[in-house]
C-alpha cells in the first residue's frame, strides 16, 4: 500500500496566520537565536552615539534621490522678505471653514433604489446595449486613429456625433462656410464634399440651375479665370443673387458671344459674389455708457496693487540670494528657483569688489516745440510724381467712363438675347466645365454620348432634362414611353417630298403592328391557351367527367343582389292584388 506522509508541522491556517500577526520580541540570548541577514527593527533608529556628519550625509543623500535637490528648500531665500516667492500675502490665504458632519452627510446622500424607470439615465435593453456598444467603437476608433470620422451624409454626422460627443473633421475652421455647405447642399463640409444631398428633377429648378452655369463660366471665360469652381476656396457654393437669372448672352458686333449683365450689376460685383468666402466678422469691445457702468466701479475704482519694494537697508548678501521672477520659465518648487540650478561658470578671481551702486535717474517729459521756419519748397521730383499720378488717375476715371458707357448700352434690357440652341459648343474647356457644373448644382450626370453628341446649349439642356427624368419602373413602362414619343414626333414631321420616303419601322411603328402586344408580366398557360382556343376544350372535358373546373366554377359564382327600399304599405296592397286577379 501506498503511504501518505504526514508533514511534521500543523496545516491548521489559523495558526500560521496567528502567528504571523503577533507581535515579535527580540531574544536577548544569541546564542537562542538563528542566523538571519533581514535587519533588525532598530537599524535606522539611534543607538548610543551617533556620528552627525555621516547622518547629515545620509538625510542629504535620500532627499536628493526623492526630491531630485540635495539642499534642503528654502536655503538660500529669506521667508520674511516681501520679495521671497515662498512667501504667501495673507489674502491669498484665504479664511479657514469649518466643516460639520451634518454638512457632509447632507451633501452625500446615501444610496437609494429606484421602484421604476422614470426620469432614470439608462434602463437598460437590447436597444440601449447596442448603442453604447456603437459608442465605445466609435471612441475607440478615434482613439486609434487620432481623429474624427468623415461622414458622407448631414444624418450620418449627427448619429456619430450622438455617439461618440465629438463633431466630425471639418474641412477648415470656417464655421460659416460650414453652416452655408450645409444649407446650399444639405451635405457635410469635409475634404470629400461635392454636389447636393438629393438630385434636382423640378424642371424650374433645372432650368435655374443651367442659367447659373451658364452664368459663371461664361463670365470665368472673360475674366481669363479657371473655370472649374470647385477648386475655389468656397468650392462653389455661395448664395445665389436673384438678379442671376437676368444676365443674358448676346452677339457683339464682331460676332462673339458675350454677357449682358442687369442695370446696376457687373462682371466684377458677379465675380466677387462667386469667390466670397463667409467669414466671422472682427469682435470689437463694446464701450460702456456712463449709465452703464456698475456702482461699484463708480464708487470703488480699482486700483493697481503696488510692486513690493526692497528695504534699502538690506545687506548684500540677501540681495544676491532674491531671485528675479521671469515669465517665461517654470519656477522650481524643489529649489525654489524658477530654473534648475545650473553649474556655476569659471570666472577669473578679482581682487577688487566693486560696489553695487542703485541710482535713480528721473525721465523729464518731452515738451513739442512748433516749428518756426517756414516749410521749404518742393522738390522738383516731388512735382514729377504728383503730374504722373493725376495723369494716371485721369485715365482711370477716362477707362471707367468708357467701361460704363459701354455697360449702359450693353445691359440685359437692350440687347437681343441670343436663344440656347443658336449657341454653338465648339470649346471643349466649357462644354466640360457645364458638365461639372451642372453636376455640382442638380446632381445628374450627362452621359458620355449624350455629351459628345452635343453641339449646342439647347443640346445640353436637353439631355441634361432627359437625365433628371426619373427612371422608368419597368420594361414596359419604358418601351410604351418611347414609343408614344416616337409616334408623336413622327405625326408632326413634314417630309421634304411628295413621296413618302421609305424608312425602317421603329418602336412606335412596332407597337402598332396587329402581331405584337406588349405585356406588364410572362402569360401563364391559362392565358395562352385562352387566346389559343384550348381552354373552352379542357373545361368541358373535366365538366364531362365530373371533376372540379376551377374556370367554370368562377364564371357561375353566385352573385349578391344589392336590396333596395323596401316597399311602402301601398305598393304591397298593389302588388297583392295585381297577383290575385290573374
Amino acid at each position: 500500500m501506498r503511504r501518505i506522509p504526514r508533514p511534521s508541522r500543523a496545516i491548521d491556517a489559523s495558526a500560521a496566520f496567528q502567528s504571523s500577526v503577533r507581535q515579535r520580541t527580540t531574544s536577548p540570548f544569541c546564542s537562542q537565536r538563528a542566523f538571519s541577514s533581514t535587519p533588525a527593527p532598530a537599524f535606522l533608529l539611534p543607538a548610543g552615539k551617533q556620528d552627525k556628519k555621516k547622518h547629515q550625509q545620509f538625510v542629504r543623500r535620500w532627499q536628493k534621490r526623492l526630491l531630485g535637490e540635495s539642499e534642503p528648500i528654502g536655503a538660500h531665500v529669506d521667508p520674511y522678505d516681501p520679495t521671497s516667492p515662498v512667501r504667501i500675502a495673507p489674502e491669498d490665504q484665504g479664511e479657514e471653514l469649518e466643516l460639520l458632519e451634518e454638512d457632509a452627510e447632507f451633501k452625500f446622500p446615501a444610496y437609494q433604489k429606484a421602484d421604476h424607470g422614470r426620469k432614470l439615465k439608462h434602463v437598460g435593453g437590447e436597444e440601449w446595449l447596442a448603442k453604447t456598444e456603437e459608442g465605445d467603437m466609435a471612441r475607440e476608433f478615434e482613439k486609434l486613429t487620432l481623429r474624427t470620422y468623415t461622414p458622407l451624409s448631414l444624418d450620418m454626422a449627427d448619429q456619430i456625433e450622438e455617439w461618440s460627443g465629438t463633431p466630425y473633421t471639418l474641412r477648415d475652421e470656417n464655421l460659416l462656410m460650414a453652416q452655408t455647405v450645409h444649407h446650399v447642399t444639405g451635405r457635410p463640409y469635409t475634404e470629400f464634399n461635392f454636389g447636393v444631398n438629393k438630385r434636382v428633377t423640378d424642371p424650374v429648378k433645372l432650368r435655374k440651375a443651367f442659367g447659373q452655369a451658364v452664368a459663371e463660366v461664361y463670365t470665368l471665360k472673360q475674366a481669363g479665370l479657371d473655370l472649374d469652381l470647385s477648386k475655389l476656396p468656397n468650392q462653389g457654393v455661395y448664395k445665389r443673387p436673384s438678379w442671376v437669372k437676368d444676365i443674358k448672352l448676346h452677339n457683339t458686333a464682331s460676332g462673339e458671344l458675350a454677357l449682358a449683365f442687369p442695370e446696376y450689376r457687373s462682371a466684377e460685383q458677379f465675380l466677387k459674389v462667386i469667390q466670397a468666402v463667409p467669414e466671422w466678422d472682427a469682435f470689437e469691445p463694446e464701450t460702456l455708457e456712463e449709465d452703464e457702468l456698475l456702482v461699484e466701479d463708480v464708487v470703488a475704482p480699482v486700483v493697481p496693487e503696488a510692486v513690493p519694494v526692497m528695504d534699502p537697508a538690506t545687506p548684500e548678501f540677501k540681495r544676491a540670494a532674491i531671485v528675479k521672477q521671469d515669465p517665461e520659465k517654470m519656477f522650481d518648487f524643489m529649489s525654489n528657483r524658477p530654473v534648475p540650478r545650473a553649474k556655476p561658470a569659471e570666472t577669473p578671481v578679482e581682487t577688487a569688489e566693486v560696489p553695487v551702486v542703485e541710482e535713480v535717474v528721473q525721465v523729464e517729459e518731452k515738451v513739442l516745440v512748433e516749428p518756426t521756419h517756414e516749410p521749404s519748397s518742393p522738390a522738383p521730383s516731388r512735382h514729377a510724381d504728383i503730374e504722373s499720378r493725376s495723369q494716371t488717375l485721369t485715365d482711370a476715371i477716362t477707362s471707367l467712363r468708357e467701361e460704363a458707357r459701354l455697360n449702359a448700352e450693353n445691359s440685359a434690357s437692350q440687347v437681343n438675347e441670343v436663344m440656347w440652341r443658336h449657341v454653338p459648343l465648339t470649346d471643349n474647356a466649357i462644354k466640360f466645365a457645364l458638365f461639372k457644373r451642372l453636376l455640382q448644382l442638380t446632381g445628374s450626370r450627362i452621359s458620355d454620348p449624350q455629351l459628345s453628341s452635343a453641339r449646342t446649349l439647347g443640346d445640353l439642356y436637353s439631355s441634361l432634362r432627359s437625365t433628371a427624368k426619373p427612371a422608368p419602373s419597368s420594361l414596359f413602362s419604358s418601351l410604351h414611353t418611347e414609343g408614344q414619343i416616337i409616334r408623336e414626333k413622327a405625326k408632326t414631321q413634314i417630309l421634304s417630298s411628295d413621296v413618302a420616303a421609305k424608312k425602317h419601322a421603329d418602336l412606335g411603328d412596332l407597337l402598332t403592328l396587329g402581331n405584337v402586344e406588349l405585356k406588364k408580366h410572362k402569360p401563364t398557360k391559362t392565358e395562352k391557351r385562352t387566346k389559343t382556343g384550348m381552354e373552352k376544350v379542357v373545361q368541358y372535358a373535366l365538366w364531362e367527367r365530373g371533376l372540379d373546373s376551377k374556370g367554370r366554377g368562377r364564371g357561375k359564382g353566385n352573385r349578391d343582389v344589392p336590396v333596395g327600399t323596401p316597399l311602402s304599405r301601398s305598393s304591397a296592397r298593389y302588388l297583392v292584388g295585381k297577383t290575385t286577379n290573374a
